[in-house]
């Protein structure tokens, strides 16, 4: 109750506006209240909870003070930095992008981490000196940061020195994942490999784009994310057993299991280069083994609680991350679906007690009821799973496979044994003389890889793999639902009747919120807050406005992949002076820096009209969608007198040659804006064609 009211306090803080939230914490307290007083077993519960929502609260306050101190003191200023260079995302032209802990800022010491998308060519582990510009991270942005503990966006400025080597044990465990990745995938082919690579110790650096959209789409995506249940088969099995006080030999066996499932832990977590699913997963283990040495009883709930209590206690925008969200449901759903299983074992052995004259039945139903069993169990915990994760894929506007279920029960069997043989290929492959050894493993995970990946891309093909939801209806549907349950729960509904109607009501509100979500026209700026790219999407076709950069094109693709987007129908590259070309797939392209000076070019893809005049120092862009003018530029684009448009799609170039009544931005602190005395802060817009837009 703690963990849930501390945890939920501050989601609840974190993305509630002020306005509502409060309101709503006044409502929760006062219900929380009265439901002490008027049921006494429950005043317990009710203090506990809220005892954590105030906690919750101190936290959450004590860190964005934290962050406000910072932001006072480096925010929008040209700062010399010591840093450690913990993560490389991406490379190309002797440029990186590069995650940065900070050591020491204008010589004195500090301690906090930044993200810089393009920094001189580096290696993890290399400690460098260098002037940046710092800045908040853009809203867009900031969540995703702040849950990844980064308190600012660097532009690097000048004077890059490479000063020596961390010898920390990040580094090394980055090192030591490089190394076992690469003996995994030594005698693969990529895909293998790189699934493989994923898989055992979290490098998805060789996953390709087309493969993991295959995954996504097969419902398989936590497999190739090193998490909860990678931890669990790798190292919860070694001490499952438990000794009592009374055989001392099983016991020290026991506590023996435990050290050694411990510091396996503490191994996948450093490879993995501690991500919250992994960290959280290591900390239930930690603390399982430490029960083990004080003869506690096994309690996988207060485990998890303590472990996202650890978590979220130094940054408590942890609990924003996508992956401890998930990785938390998960358990929690797979807590459920054991407990489900338990008990259907434990009726039908009642019932079997009960029939005392029963013949013996025969080898061939056993063996039938051993495989019903089997697969019984696999797809109430899968069930279990994927209905806790569910809401938190829908909330955060993820896309969710409609064969989910089916490919859980088909293939997750076969986890086990690639992690184990991939291991092992990882292991000897360190070792020259056990060549041979590593050879064996090698293909034994390749050939399981390779069964994987044809199921995942045989789902793909299937009519209606991925489902995507607008957030505001999902939210109202998963209310419905978890509704439903507790009423069944409570009026103790049989499940073969409770079962069918919540999964009528699912499926009706689904097809529901897609008819309502066809033809609407979703309007988002993506990337770089002083150089966004613009996504426009309708009924699984995309038009993007694309303005450069190794993380803009990422994000771009995230987005598409988000909005369940399979063809892009236009690109328009609108870089006047391109480094390097785009290499966005799409049905038409048009580059900006090929057109004549004072050109135009039209084009028309679907419910969107697009229309491209270039002049000699820029270029501006009008889009006619939902009955609505958008309008953007890039360079230095002048008209002999402003045109009038809906929406400025902004960026920092001057839009002066446009009007408009809204904006679209992903920075506030534009020039042109600053000098205007305006700040918008919407950063996607929702079109429907008959009339009607929603900005957010």
């Amino acid at each position: 109750m703690l963990c849930a009211g501390l945890l939920g306090a501050q989601i609840a803080a974190i993305f509630l506006p002020q306005t509502v939230f409060w309101p709503f914490a006044a409502f929760f307290v006062c219900l929380s209240l009265a439901a002490g007083v008027a049921c006494r077993p429950a005043r317990g519960g009710a203090i506990v909870l809220l005892a954590g929502a105030v906690v919750g609260l101190a936290l959450l306050a004590r860190t964005q003070n934290e962050l406000e101190k910072l932001n006072q003191r480096y925010a929008g200023r040209l700062v010399q930095l010591s840093a450690c260079v913990e993560q490389i995302d991406a490379y190309g032209d002797g440029r990186v992008s590069a995650l940065l802990r900070v050591e020491q800022a204008e010589g004195e010491a500090v301690e906090f981490r930044c993200q810089c998308n393009d920094l001189p060519a580096c290696s993890v582990g290399d400690l460098i000196r260098a002037e940046f510009w710092l800045e908040v991270p853009a809203r867009a942005d900031r969540l995703d940061y702040y849950a990844d503990g980064l308190a600012f966006s660097a532009e690097y400025e000048s004077g890059f020195v490479v000063a020596g080597q961390d010898d920390s044990f990040r580094t090394r465990a980055y090192r030591w994942q490089q190394a076992l990745s690469g003996a995994v995938r030594r005698f693969l082919d990529e895909d293998t490999g790189g699934v493989l690579a994923a898989m055992v110790v979290g490098d998805r650096g060789h996953l390709s784009s087309e493969l993991n959209a295959s995954y996504r789409a097969a419902g398989l995506s936590h497999v190739l994310v090193v998490s909860g249940m990678h931890a669990t088969i790798l190292c919860g099995g070694l001490f499952a057993g438990r000794a009592s006080a009374t055989r001392p030999r099983k016991l020290w066996r026991s506590r023996l299991r435990s050290v050694a499932s411990a510091g396996m832990a503490i191994l996948l977590v450093g490879i993995t280069g501690f991500t919250p699913s992994v960290l959280r997963a290591g900390i239930s283990i930690w603390i399982g083994a430490l029960g083990v040495w004080l003869f506690a009883p096994a309690d996988a709930l207060t485990s998890l609680a303590i472990a996202g209590l650890w978590i979220t206690l130094p940054n408590s925008y942890a609990v924003c991350d996508v992956g401890f969200e998930l990785s938390f449901a998960a358990v929690l759903g797979t807590l459920a679906g054991a407990e489900v299983v338990r008990r259907s074992r434990a009726a039908r052995m009642k019932r079997q007690a009960l029939r005392k004259n029963r013949p013996q039945p025969s080898t061939l139903r056993q063996w039938r009821g051993r495989i019903a069993g089997v697969v019984w169990e696999s797809a109430c915990i899968s069930v279990c799973a994927s209905a806790a994760t569910f809401p938190v894929l829908v909330l955060r506007g993820m896309s969710t496979s409609l064969y989910a279920l089916v490919s859980s029960v088909a293939v997750l069997w076969m986890v086990q044994p690639i992690l184990l043989l991939g291991i092992g290929a990882a292991i000897t492959g360190l070792l020259p003389f056990l060549r041979p050894l590593q050879m064996v493993f090698s293909f034994g995970a390749g050939l399981l890889v390779w069964l994987l990946n044809g199921w995942a891309r045989w789902v793909e093909t299937w009519p209606g793999a991925q489902i995507y939801f607008e957030t505001g209806y999902a939210a109202f549907l998963c209310l419905v639902l978890i509704g439903l349950c507790l009423l069944a729960y409570h009026w103790r509904v049989r499940l073969r009747l409770a079962l069918p109607v919540i999964l009528l009501v699912a499926s009706v509100g689904i097809l529901t919120g897609n008819a309502l979500e066809r033809d609407i026209i979703k309007v988002t700026l993506v990337g770089s807050s002083t150089a966004p790219s613009v996504v426009l999407t309708q009924n699984g076709q995309a038009v993007v406005l694309y303005r450069g950069g190794t993380s803009g094109q990422t994000a771009v693709e995230n987005r598409l992949a988000r909005d369940g987007v399979e063809q892009i129908a236009l690109v328009v590259d609108l870089r006047l002076s391109p480094e390097t070309p785009c290499t966005l797939e799409a049905e038409q392209s048009l580059t900006v820096a090929d057109m004549a000076d004072y050109n135009t070019e039209k084009y028309r893809c679907g419910g969107i009209g697009v229309e491209v005049f270039r002049t000699h120092a820029g270029c501006g862009v009008r889009l006619m969608a939902g009955g609505r003018s958008l309008v953007a530029v890039s360079g230095d684009f002048e008209l002999a007198r402003p045109v009038h448009g809906d929406v400025l799609l902004a960026s920092a170039s001057a839009p002066d040659a446009f009007t408009w009544d809204e904006v679209l931005t992903l920075r506030e602190d534009c020039s042109w804006m600053t000098e205007a005395g305006e700040a918008w802060l919407d950063q996607t817009l929702s079109l429907r064609p008959g009339g009607g837009w929603r900005l957010s």
